[in-house]
């Protein structure tokens, strides 16, 4: 019933106050009903019969009505609180409880709990003052006046006034404790009132602070990583370089030996320059001190070619290509050379960590906004644990262990050419398959 919506709505105490005056004008009604019932029969009995009957009626249905809605109003009431738990939620939830807690936290602050008592004593002093001053110039009358405006009006004010002086000590205690660093509580939120907008302001403030702090402690926790995989992957190469250049000093070792020493050099050494090229380029796109030269470019072609120059390393691995093109070519505005880099890394990427004997699927097609989609997906041959979005990271890889080859700067230097152009590029994660959409502004 709508009634009842509206009195659970209410809070608890303002229900049982409007329960126990329904029940007072009750008693009251009861006990005039009665006696006016008695005085109209010793009265009217003899004189008006029919008007006693209708007298009599009417006022016993007002009493009913008044009865009806006082037991309507005590069974909701128990109905509201006939657990211990709603009861308990309903009695913290009360004006009541609330005015406490507000007085409760007037006293957090001694100096402003003193300077409002103070304030509010002079007040009514000074209200006093006028009504005793009134009285002894003989203006009673409105005295008494002033005296209940002040009990009816200044007295509620006072209420109110020390519950906002209490709230607004809640909010300096908790932006005191938001400024020492403990941001794991929310600053309670009363009503709709300027200070209830400003607890709420300091909400999002608090919040703010705390996701800064989290990308902070995640940028130097990455940065750790980098330092920790830069001098990894320059280490290894380095190491083996040294390694078997000594061992070419032996007089004693063999031609075969020696041929063998020398592969292993080069193999290492070009690691080595892929690696400080990588760094270097990633480095330049990072800074932005790299130019662009674009021009309307088939991305359809583009990508056929690029994905087309490593079908032999594909069927190598046992991926199985599964390409899907659109008829009609799709142009975009980019730098051809910067955008086959990045096809080539993705491309490099899936070889690096796709689960042989798996399909490898390659999509490109036109979104309804317009823009150009490009998709590489594959199952995963390693666990990805990581974060997904932290794969953009420079030296970060799906392979924790580091088994594979690279640099693991392919989606760092794929990001960094997708931002230059001004377009976007993300990773999807659903257990072990793996997922880039990179999405252009097509012509």
């Amino acid at each position: 019933m709508k009634e009842q919506e509206i009195l659970n709505k209410a809070r608890f105490d303002f229900q049982v106050i409007l329960v126990l005056i329904t029940g007072l004008m009750y008693l009251i009604a009861s006990q005039v009903v009665f006696e006016s019932i008695e005085y109209t029969y010793d009265y009217n009995y003899q004189h008006n019969y029919v008007r006693y009957i209708l007298d009599v009626a009417f006022k016993i249905a007002v009493l009913v009505i008044i009865g009806s809605a006082f037991f309507v109003q005590l069974i909701w009431l128990y109905t509201r609180v006939d657990t211990l738990k709603k009861l308990e939620e309903n009695v913290k939830s009360s004006y009541l409880w609330s005015l406490g807690d507000s007085i409760t936290d007037l006293f957090i602050n001694r100096s402003i709990a003193l300077h409002s008592i103070v304030m509010l004593a002079a007040a009514f002093f000074g209200g006093g003052s006028l009504v005793a001053t009134m009285i002894g110039a003989g203006v009673g009358g409105f005295a008494v006046l002033v005296l209940g405006i002040c009990m009816f009006i200044g007295f509620p004010a006072m209420i109110v006034f020390l519950s906002r002086m209490g709230y607004l000590n809640r909010i300096m205690k908790d932006t005191k404790d938001m400024a020492e660093g403990r941001l794991n509580r929310d600053v309670k939120v009363k009503g709709k009132s300027p200070l209830a907008g400003h607890a709420e302001n300091l909400n999002h403030l608090r919040e703010g602070v705390r996701t800064s702090m989290h990308e902070q402690a995640k940028s130097e926790r990455l940065k750790t990583e980098l330092i920790t995989n830069v001098s990894h992957d320059l280490r290894t190469p380095l190491t083996s370089i040294i390694t078997y250049t000594d061992l070419l000093k032996k007089p004693n070792i063999t031609e075969e030996e020696r041929q063998q020493y020398i592969h292993i050099l080069d193999k290492k050494s070009e690691r080595l320059k892929v690696l400080i090229e990588d760094l270097f380029e990633v480095s330049k796109m990072a800074s932005g001190n790299i130019e662009l030269h674009r021009s309307r470019v088939d991305l359809t072609q583009l990508i056929q070619q690029a994905v087309g120059e490593h079908k032999e390393d594909l069927t190598q691995s046992q991926l199985d290509l599964r390409m899907t093109m659109p008829h009609d070519p799709i142009f975009a505005y980019v730098d051809g050379q910067k955008w086959w880099r990045l096809i080539d890394n993705l491309i490099v990427n899936v070889l690096k960590y796709a689960l042989e004997g798996t399909r490898v699927y390659v999509t490109l097609k036109r979104t309804a906004d317009g823009d150009a989609e490009f998709t590489v997906k594959n199952v995963a041959k390693y666990e990805i644990s990581e974060d997904a979005e932290e794969l953009f990271e420079r030296f970060k890889r799906a392979d924790a262990s580091r088994h594979t080859e690279g640099s693991g700067l392919g989606l760092a230097i794929a990001q960094s050419i997708v931002d230059l152009h001004g377009a976007r590029m993300s990773i999807d994660v659903d257990g072990d398959l793996f997922k880039v959409i990179v999405r252009i502004s097509a012509i």
